[in-house]
């Protein structure tokens, strides 16, 4: 078996030999050879087969589980794995679920299985599995081409003929988690959305009539001054006002077989009150109560409200709020009878409230205060990367968010949307530019600085209660009949698509609002030194990063080094190696690393990194064997920083070359290098010496492809969103330009940038980072929130600013054209030598082991 290089900068896996060869499955073999055997122990494969990975599924841990508590970590993970015969679930060892956490082992990966255990639930009858202890991760991906067969137990009838291989079909027959008793799979890279098969989908029409005559009808007013007297209560027909998203409150010591609940808000003629769908409700019934929905309920009960919560915010002032109570929907005790009124069967004469917006304009938001609540909607021109931020700080919970502008013709200026997950994956996942979104109960940020300086630009983030439409799903909702939805509707009929298509983009590097001028105002009423995080520190909290989230750090330390590289320079870069990237913690090696077991079997693992960058000299002999590029799990060493400019593969994450010509004598030098492209460096005369006595040099100063936004293609939609989604929990077909790189796409900025070197001032750690300033006339999307006041251009302030300047004030106070040559900027970077700054930086893991690191912003420390 052997990974083939296609056109695709990613190799796809493929099975050799012919199909007799092929009739026997490898799982298939392997797990006859666990089930017969007599002695229960892992099995050690000689010949590691090559599998696939189907799908990932992730849940709660089991409260007794002692190997999980172990492991530190409060999911498990089920891993469906294919040899193109047999489709086989196995559980994954939870010492290697750091695999899942960094995205190296993901859906489509083709992977080695070298060590497997049978494991018995010694807690449930006839139940066991397999489980993966060991593994090697090949460095390709699935051949779109390459058949995963359709679950089936045909091919695995061969284990009947033992106890264990009954059971184990047994179990594999099963759709529930492999591990302890839980009964579902939670999303992959979030708590909060619906996921799996349990959650039934809307509820269509044509819904059954609702017999109203004879029933006994109670308002919400009468409900709330009655309800302590009542055992029983009568049946309530009431509208759904406001939604929230799901909450997920499950833990390992939860033994609720479905932990979830989600807030409603209701009404009736006399007023409107909170309601509470709880546990196996939710699967059943979430997906199919939406705002504007009438229901007729029986069997709740009520209980006094809990006021820690946060509340939509009514747009109607004459409904009477009756929030002292709340509505509960129970699946036992008793099981809450819910029943949904289809829209023709809707009386005038219930006088049920109608849904009212409070829809605002671009240019209203700018006099609006902090934290009102609005709705917007808006045509999408930017569209950024889904990212992820901890719940807390040692969790495993986060939420999903990303970055949205959207315009509405009421001024040039866009919105400036902070969307997080709604727990509609549906929409939420295929938002791109050129769609009509609508935003319901919206706040708006406007942070007001110590100095008393406002927000330049305000911008608006997602509510508990927020929902989020897209085209396509527009159709039917309340709010096509609002004004200025109407308003909006004819603008777009107006617009030219090539001229919106212009301003479009999507994906790469976005940092929103702004960090404020002063770093006492970036600190407000938190203590400074709190904050701070030492060059000795940053490795181990860029490590501990999973897969898409962002962090970001402040540094002390001082700038030794800063080196331009221009356009033209990366983007042959990037043609020339499209997919050789490497972990900024370890050098190149061409030894296979296997995944092991536990930590204590070699105590040098620490961190899996994908280690896909090798020597020219060694790939052509590593392509001739059936041993190929793997991922590692042993962190090595650092390597020198003169080691790593030595390495004659090209590693993204190493620092560069030295052009012959640069010198340590603190002054700028421009150089060709080999492809005829200039640079333009400055090192401190003081580098040389503190690099010899460094005790580490991280290397972040290589701009990936990743980072760069891209021209939004409307044709290509699909794959681009893909690429900015987070990662699949099952394998899907891939988009028919799946091998198109991501560095094809025009970029919709210029993405010259400097690599930029800190010393801790400590002179005991540097790191390499990359610094991507903004240039006022072309990066339209980046430029909002920054005060983009004139200034010298040196590189202190644009460093200080985020951007360079294209003009400046001339005698007359009129602005002039001012040229803003790199050699210029350069040349002024000894301003900065020997001076003590502090700088932001944003982190954020694409996951195989690459991280970007970013200078956002430098603070000298006399600010």
């Amino acid at each position: 078996m052997l990974a083939e290089l296609g056109n695709s900068s990613t190799p796809s896996v493929s099975f050799e030999g012919d199909a007799e060869e092929r009739d026997k499955s490898v799982l298939v073999s392997l797990l006859e050879q666990l089930t017969n055997s007599t002695v229960l122990c892992p099995v050690f494969l000689d010949t590691p087969e090559l599998v696939v990975v189907v799908s990932i599924q992730r849940y709660l841990r089991d409260p007794g589980n002692e190997e999980g508590s172990q492991s530190a970590s409060g999911y498990f993970f089920d891993v469906t794995v294919t040899d193109q015969i047999s489709q086989v679930k196995c559980h994954l060892a939870p010492v290697l679920n750091s695999l899942v956490h960094w995205n190296c082992l993901r859906v489509g990966r083709g992977i080695h299985l070298t060590r497997c255990s049978l494991v018995h639930d010694e807690k449930r009858l006839n139940r066991c599995f397999l489980q993966i202890e060991a593994l090697e991760l090949v460095a390709a991906e699935c051949n779109p081409s390459l058949s995963i067969p359709s679950p089936s137990i045909e091919p695995l009838r061969s284990l009947t003929t033992s106890q264990r291989g009954r059971d184990l079909l047994r179990t594999l027959q099963m759709e529930t988690p492999l591990k302890g008793g839980r009964l579902h799979y939670l999303p992959l890279w979030n708590n909060n959305d619906p996921y799996g098969r349990e959650w039934a989908g809307p509820k269509t029409p044509p819904f059954p009539n609702v017999p109203l005559e004879g029933l006994g009808l109670i308002s919400l007013q009468h409900l709330s001054m009655t309800w302590r007297a009542k055992v029983g209560f009568p049946h309530l027909l009431v509208r759904i006002m406001h939604k929230s998203r799901l909450r997920y409150y499950g833990r390992p010591q939860t033994k609720v077989d479905f932990p979830y609940q989600a807030y409603f808000e209701v009404a009736d003629q006399s007023g409107m009150m909170p309601l509470v769908l709880w546990n196996s409700l939710c699967p059943e019934w979430y997906q199919s109560l939406h705002v504007g929905t009438v229901l007729l309920l029986h069997r709740y009960s009520v209980k006094q409200s809990y006021q820690r919560r946060t509340w939509a915010t009514p747009c109607d002032p004459q409904i009477k709020s009756l929030r002292t109570i709340e509505i509960c929907l129970n699946p036992r005790d008793p099981r809450a009878e819910i029943q949904i009124v289809p829209p023709q069967q809707v009386k005038a004469e219930w006088r049920l409230p109608d849904i009212k917006y409070n829809f605002i304009t671009r240019l209203e938001l700018d006099k609006l205060p902090e934290g009102f609540t609005c709705d917007v909607i808006g045509l999408v021109i930017f569209v950024g990367r889904c990212q992820r931020i901890r719940k807390e700080d040692s969790s495993e919970d986060f939420y999903s968010y990303r970055w949205v502008h959207a315009i509405d013709g009421s001024t040039e200026q866009p919105f400036v949307l902070e969307l997080f997950a709604t727990s509609q994956p549906e929409t939420f996942q295929q938002i791109h530019p050129m769609t009509y979104l609508v935003c319901t109960q919206m706040r708006v940020v406007r942070e007001l600085r110590p100095s008393g300086v406002m927000l330049n630009v305000p911008y608006l983030t997602t509510s508990n209660e927020s929902q989020i439409f897209i085209s396509g799903y527009h159709k039917g909702q309340p709010y096509t009949k609002d004004p200025k939805v109407q308003g909006f509707i004819q603008w777009v009929k107006g617009q030219r698509e090539n001229d919106v298509m212009k301003r479009s983009v999507i994906g790469g590097y976005y940092s929103f609002p702004p960090a404020p001028n002063l770093f006492q105002e970036y600190c407000k009423n938190l203590d400074a030194e709190a904050l701070l995080t030492s060059t000795s520190e940053l490795k181990k909290e860029i490590e501990s990063l999973h897969y898409r989230e962002h962090k970001r750090f402040i540094l002390q330390g001082i700038i030794v080094a800063v080196e331009y590289i221009c356009h033209t320079d990366l983007a042959a870069r990037l043609k020339a190696f499209p997919v050789q990237e490497v972990d900024a913690f370890v050098g190149s090696s061409s030894q296979p690393i296997r995944h092991l077991d536990s930590p204590e079997k070699d105590t040098r693992v620490t961190r899996q990194t994908e280690q896909l960058c090798v020597n020219p000299a060694r790939r052509h002999q590593r392509q001739s064997t059936p041993v190929f590029n793997r991922y590692s799990l042993r962190p090595a060493a650092v390597q020198d920083a003169d080691v790593a400019a030595s390495t004659k593969g090209f590693s993204p994450g190493a620092e560069l070359p030295v052009p012959p010509d640069k010198d340590d004598h603190g002054r700028c030098n421009a150089g060709n290098s080999t492809d005829g492209n200039s640079k333009y460096t400055w090192k401190s005369p003081t580098w040389s010496e503190i690099r010899e006595h460094l005790s580490e040099h991280l290397h972040f100063g290589q701009l990936l492809s990743e980072s760069i936004p891209q021209r939004f293609v409307y044709k290509h939609r699909d794959f681009l969103m893909q690429q900015h989604n987070l990662q699949a929990a099952v394998c899907s077909p891939v988009p028919a330009v799946s091998k198109m790189e991501l560095q094809s796409f025009a970029s919709a900025c210029c993405h010259d940038y400097y690599t930029v070197t800190i010393v801790g001032v400590n002179h005991q750690v540097a790191v390499d980072v990359v610094f991507l300033p903004v240039l006022m006339s072309r990066d339209s999307h980046r430029i909002l929130g920054l005060s983009m006041e004139v200034h010298d251009n040196a590189l202190a302030s644009v460093m200080a600013s985020g951007y360079i300047c294209d003009k400046q004030t001339a005698d007359n106070n009129q602005l002039k054209e001012m040229p803003s040559c790199q050699d210029q900027i350069i040349k002024t970077a000894a301003d900065l030598d020997n001076t003590r700054v502090i700088c932001i930086l944003d982190v954020y893991h694409h996951g195989e082991g690459k991280s970007e690191v970013i200078l956002n912003k430098v603070y000298r420390m006399t600010d």
